[in-house]
């Protein structure tokens, strides 16, 4: 906000002392929706950013006034065990989905599977794994993931 303010000043430096007056008026009466407009797009950016970042997490606290954008490490949950293989005894690790799903997005997923060289059941399984590894966990996430 400091900055702000020295740049209109250098701006103001030729202008008549009365609309130095009123500028500086009219800078003080902004200030306020200035600061909330800064706090929202630095919240936007930090959610922007841990959408893409894995093992640290952004926050946005305000220091002297002014948001701030801190990086904390986060605890990565260890990977998931590999995909079994095909006849091996998987006991209790195994759970099962019945999933309706549309026919044309079935066929996606069908020629995405088969473009990858994997059967649907694999290829669904890795993009949930992929998808959720990068989720933070124990925590409610409500958005939508593409597969």
């Amino acid at each position: 906000m400091v900055s702000l303010e020295h740049r209109i000043e250098s701006q103001l430096a030729m202008a008549d002392p009365e609309i130095v007056a009123v500028a500086n008026q009219v800078v003080e009466a902004l200030k306020p929706a200035i600061r909330q407009t800064l706090l929202e797009v630095t919240e936007m950016a930090a959610a922007e950013i841990n959408s893409q970042l894995v093992g640290q997490h952004v926050d946005v606290r305000l220091v002297n006034g002014d948001p701030e954008l801190i990086v904390t490490p986060q605890k990565v949950p260890p990977p998931p065990p590999p995909p079994h293989q095909p006849g091996e005894d998987v006991g209790e690790d195994e759970a099962r989905i019945t999933l309706r799903i549309p026919a044309y997005l079935k066929d996606l997923i069908t020629d995405a599977a088969n473009i990858a060289g994997d059967s649907v059941n694999s290829w669904v399984i890795d993009s949930l794994r992929t998808t959720t590894a990068s989720r933070h966990s124990g925590q409610n996430v409500k958005e939508t993931f593409e597969l």
